[in-house]
């Protein structure tokens, strides 16, 4: 699917505003970096095909290659919250990589918290954004809050 979205979004790109880094909803910058490398972000206008597909943002691959492509008009009207946390869901499908949602949500939710932007204010926002009873909420807090498993061999 992600092969068929970039090759669907490859005419557009050369149209678009190529940013160096993600605004957050306060103002502060920051760039996703995944497996050591700065993935680029593209900001497409409302009459994209991003725009068409309705989404706010997508990662696309292109061999090793990841592009965060985005809907900068959907993405601007967000909720701050949200705003932010899509930004950790789109770099998480390129830094895991994921092409599950949920996870890329989980893995996203856990960074922003790491990166201390996330906590019970924001979160009840997020919460709000999805609904009440929101299924995918839900199973995003299940995941972001299980204890981190430990890699190592017993002694």
């Amino acid at each position: 699917m992600r092969y068929v979205a970039f090759g669907l979004l490859c005419a557009t790109l050369l149209a678009t505003t190529d940013g160096a880094a993600f605004t957050f909803s306060d103002g502060a910058t920051t760039q996703c970096i995944a497996h050591g490398r700065a993935v680029r972000e593209i900001y497409q206008p409302p009459d994209s095909d991003i725009a068409r597909l309705g989404r706010t943002g997508m990662t696309v691959t292109r061999g090793d290659d990841y592009i965060i492509i985005w809907n900068a008009k959907d993405l601007a009207e967000k909720p701050p919250a949200i705003h932010d946390l899509l930004f950790f869901h789109e770099c998480a499908h390129a830094q895991v990589p994921t092409s599950n949602e949920i996870k890329a949500n989980c893995e996203g939710l856990k960074a922003m918290r790491a990166a201390n932007r996330a906590g019970a204010a924001v979160e009840s926002q997020l919460a709000t954004f999805y609904g009440p009873g929101s299924a995918y909420w839900a199973a995003t807090l299940e995941c972001a809050n299980k204890p981190a498993t430990s890699n190592s061999a017993p002694r």
